[in-house]
């Protein structure tokens, strides 16, 4: 019989034991959440069309709407005439060049010539005068030739400039989304004049979602930025999501409301968030998930 008691009391120990060392993993429930993305006009115009509503589902890239595109058109077409103006006085500057350097070059074999002649007496003061004005001043004439062509050049440079600004403007008249996600708010409707900063819709990033849990001081041991989670959709599957801690508050708060019962509010947790990539979409705002960090 005592050995009996014994044998009771080791396994008794043994249980106590095992239980204290049984330490729970940090986690918590939680609502998936997207990041929002407030979506403004970049561009004075009226609203000719808006290709969304509120829950729309959107691909990075898709159009949102059309800005009033015929001001910014005109300017173009205004840009594309100077810019062909500017090309044709390119032309005219490069044939000018040609024809002063051909000059030059007479001016300069009639003065050699003549500078000759005087040397030997076969030649008066005064036609080596006329022969000096006259190559100096087919110097003069190449000079402003070349000067206009760069300034030719320059007009063209600076139209160019201009078009390809007028050009990125003209993308501003058609707004796109930035990522994959759902129109969560629609800001303005057709017919609407917008300006630069005006919000248009705002837009909930669904390629990356969050979700955010409340931990006791003790489950924060040991966990840091990075760490993966698990996230279980409680759908039935048999493999959870993975996530990444992506923020820990440094500051306790008590529990919110909306996570605990009454007794357990006056505790004080810290907020937990995990990023969760979303490429697939099979994850919506709203909907509830368990979290697991080991």
């Amino acid at each position: 019989m005592k050995l009996i008691g014994y044998i009771g009391l080791a396994l008794t120990a043994i249980l106590l034991t095992a239980c204290g060392t049984n330490q729970e993993i940090a986690g918590g429930s939680g609502f998936i959440e997207a990041t929002e993305i407030l979506i403004s006009a970049e561009i004075t115009g009226r609203l000719e069309k808006l290709y969304c509503d509120e829950g729309s589902m959107v691909l990075a890239g898709d159009t949102l709407g059309v800005i009033d595109t015929i001001t910014t058109t005109l300017q173009v077409q205004k840009a594309l005439a100077m810019k062909a103006a500017a090309k044709t006085q390119i032309t005219a500057t490069s044939l000018a060049i040609k024809q002063v350097d051909y000059n030059y070059e007479l001016a300069q074999k009639e003065y050699q010539r003549v500078s000759a002649l005087i040397k030997t007496g076969s030649a008066n003061q005064q036609l080596f005068d006329q022969t000096e004005n006259a190559y100096r001043l087919a110097a003069l004439a190449r000079e402003q030739a070349e000067a206009a062509s760069q300034a030719a050049h320059a007009d063209l440079a600076r139209v160019e400039a201009e078009l390809a600004l007028l050009y990125e403007q003209f993308t501003k008249c058609f707004p796109t989304a930035p990522g994959h996600g759902v129109i969560v708010e629609t800001h303005v409707d057709a017919g609407e004049l917008v300006t630069p900063g005006k919000a248009l819709v705002k837009l909930a990033q669904l390629d990356t979602v969050w979700v955010k849990v409340y931990v006791p001081p003790s489950d924060l041991t040991g966990m840091a930025l990075g760490d993966e989670a698990q996230i279980d959709p409680e759908d039935g599957r048999e493999k959870p999501l993975t996530g990444f801690v992506t923020h820990i508050s440094d500051q306790a708060e008590f529990t919110p409301k909306n996570v605990q019962t009454k007794e357990a509010r006056a505790d004080l947790v810290y907020a937990v968030k995990i990023k969760i990539p979303n490429e697939s979409g099979e994850l919506k705002i709203g909907m509830p998930v368990t979290v697991r960090i080991p």
